[in-house]
């Protein structure tokens, strides 16, 4: 069952590619020029900002395992079938007699599912009869054992029954619009064109636009999510917040202050929500501020994540950044749960947040292996007419961080290009024209999460984008000069011409608007930034005494940061690489009456096992352990 459904999504994939023809990426780029000529070309051209892509890649050296080869190496012994009458275990591929033992949970809260019970069963060669194990919402473990006692099958399974057909509303509600964050990490625009052709072959068929001056505001995907979802970066949350552990304010007090990330904004507003990653490190066990604690989401995959990965989780890469469970990668299971809640997508309006970042985060082949099922994805979406009334986002923090790619200039810049596709309903432009006129052309402007965050926003208030609406919103937007300008603004609003990396809070480290011209790592100025970066990684170490103070070992690339002919401002960009551990940082330092750093310090090279030590995320970055 299991290689027939690989051979269909195979030649599905193959299908669409040749029904949908090579020239969907000529559509992308927006010119009709021979192929030849696809190497370079303008993404953005504002009187503040050019920025230049390349369609071919700089040679990399590959990884020394093939990733595109690597498969979950064991058997996929059962699937689930939710029927009239309940949930069922269906077994396959069954060649000898196994004993079964089952542990069953209910959704309980963010982090944990509640045991309900448990059972045994026996499983018979060539079974084909399924085993009942309850019904409604449930989650179960499975561990089967031959008679030797070897364990043959352990995996965790969840059942997501559909609603009843009479709960699902016949006519289309045209008051509220869904929202569907489709995450991919460390994706480029430019490796998401180059890796996902048959992705991009069905968007020409869809109305969408494609921001090619989308910039990261943050480090990394967490930084960067949280822009999107608050509005803020991570710095600026309101430490006075409540969270689940403050119980001195009267829930009156809190309720005043009312939702801050757009989950709760929209779950106040009648949406459902629903969130998953592939991964039991996901965004919420960051911080308390996500407060998925008290208001989780209706529908939660973290906790069976976390099933998955207490006990039935194992790698299949050398760095064991691929995990698997029984015969599915995580990446497999979180699309697997995104499909079986389409029929509750098509229940009532809701806002939904999935995210997938094992492997395409590591190797820059992998995100090959995701673009047929993404096409499978959005095509099913399509045929359950989801995407009619949903805006979708393709959605990325950055570009890739680390590995030899990552190491090209050409991949130091795409680091802060990550992707950004808004998929929308073709009845979106005929009844706000002007706002989908603006947000195409915005489609070559310097946009951020924080612009995001605000289109989202008016996503719950439809009215903001009829055309009387807009213009208002328009003309406040045209008086205001650089300084009175908000840092996000709506995509159906027009981005400023004007609009520069400081006036749209991106710190100097990700702007790509600024030309770099390179310069001798000799430099006595090179060698004193140098120094000064290596002292404040240092610095922000002191409190952690089991991590080594570092030495600069050596500075691998220097580059002047132009701010144009009329500013006196020097600005440094710079790699260097620090003993013990050769680790390999990079930051931006400037230069007035004394030097201070511009940006987070972005560690590119890897770590792995030598940060065991230190469980705070950025500091992990910086740290040698002692021991």
């Amino acid at each position: 069952m299991l290689r027939y459904m690989k051979c269909m999504i195979i030649l599905s994939g193959t299908f669409f590619l040749l029904y949908f023809g090579l020239h969907p990426l000529s559509k992308l780029f927006g010119d009709d020029s021979p192929p030849d000529q696809y190497r370079e070309f303008t993404l953005i051209n504002t009187s503040k900002c050019h920025l230049v892509g390349r369609h071919i890649p700089p040679p990399i050296t590959r990884t020394h395992e093939n990733i595109l080869s690597l498969r979950c190496n064991k058997v996929q012994l059962m699937f689930t079938d939710t029927r009239n009458d309940g949930n069922y275990l269906m077994p396959s591929q069954v060649l000898e007699e196994l004993w079964c033992h089952y542990w069953l949970y209910v959704p309980e809260n963010w982090k944990t599912d509640k045991l309900l019970g448990d059972g045994q069963f026996n499983l018979m060669p060539y079974a084909q009869d399924g085993f009942k194990v309850g019904t409604g919402r449930q989650t179960v473990r499975v561990l089967c054992k031959s008679a030797s006692k070897e364990i043959k099958y352990h995996d965790v399974h969840f059942f997501l029954p559909p609603p009843e057909p009479d709960l699902i509303p016949k006519d289309e509600n045209d008051d509220k619009m869904s929202v569907l964050i489709l995450g991919i990490d460390s994706l480029s625009t430019m490796v998401f064109l180059r890796n996902f052709p048959f992705l991009t072959g069905l968007l020409s068929y869809l109305p969408n636009t494609a921001f090619w001056g989308y910039s990261r505001v943050g480090l990394g995907a967490y930084e960067n999510v949280m822009a999107l979802l608050s509005g803020r970066s991570i710095d600026e949350l309101d430490p006075d917040w409540p969270t689940p552990e403050d119980e001195t304010e009267s829930p009156s007090y809190k309720e005043a202050r009312g939702p801050h990330f757009l989950w709760e904004k929209f779950k106040a507003a009648g949406y459902r929500t629903a969130y998953g990653e592939d991964t039991a490190q996901s965004f919420a066990s960051r911080t308390e501020r996500w407060r998925f604690s008290r208001e989780f989401p209706e529908y939660n995959l973290h906790p069976i994540m976390l099933e998955m990965d207490r006990n039935t989780r194992y790698s299949i890469d050398v760095r064991e950044m691929i995990h698997c469970t029984a015969g599915r990668e995580f990446g497999g299971v979180l699309r697997d749960f995104i499909t079986s809640l389409v029929p509750h997508f098509k229940q009532s309006p809701f806002f939904s947040f999935f995210w997938e970042s094992q492997g395409v985060e590591e190797y820059y082949q992998y995100s090959r292996t995701l673009d047929v099922a993404y096409l499978m994805l959005l095509k099913r979406l399509e045929e359950e007419n989801i995407l009619n009334k949903t805006l979708v986002l393709l959605v990325s923090g950055h570009g890739l961080r680390k590995g030899n790619y990552r190491m090209s200039y050409q991949g130091m810049q795409e680091e802060s290009q990550p992707l950004l596709v808004a998929i929308y309903p073709e009845w979106l432009k005929a009844k706000y024209p002007m706002a989908i006129s603006n947000l195409e052309i915005n489609s070559r402007s310097l946009v951020t999460a924080y612009d995001l965050h605000e289109t989202l926003e008016d996503v719950l208030h439809l009215d903001q984008l009829k055309d009387s609406n807009l213009q208002k919103r328009m003309s406040d937007l045209e008086s205001r000069d650089g300084k009175s300008m908000p840092r996000g603004i709506s995509l159906f609003l027009p981005i400023p011409d004007a609009r520069t990396c400081d006036m749209a809070g991106i710190p100097s480290l990700f702007c790509f608007c600024r030309e770099l011209t390179e310069v001798p790592t000799d430099d006595g100025l090179v060698l004193r930034c140098s120094r000064f970066l290596v002292k404040s990684i240092n610095e922000m170490l002191k409190p952690y005494p089991i991590c080594q103070q570092l030495k600069l070992h050596m500075v691998m690339v220097a580059y002047f940061v132009d701010f144009g002919e009329e500013s006196f401002i020097y600005e440094l960009r710079l790699r260097v690489k620090t003993m013990p551990g050769e680790g390999i940082f990079e930051g931006t330092v400037r230069l007035t009456d004394q030097m201070h750093l511009t940006s987070p310090i972005n560690r590119i090279s890897r770590y792995l096992s030598r940060s065991t030590c230190i469980g705070e995320p950025y500091i992990k970055t910086m740290c040698h352990c002692l021991n």
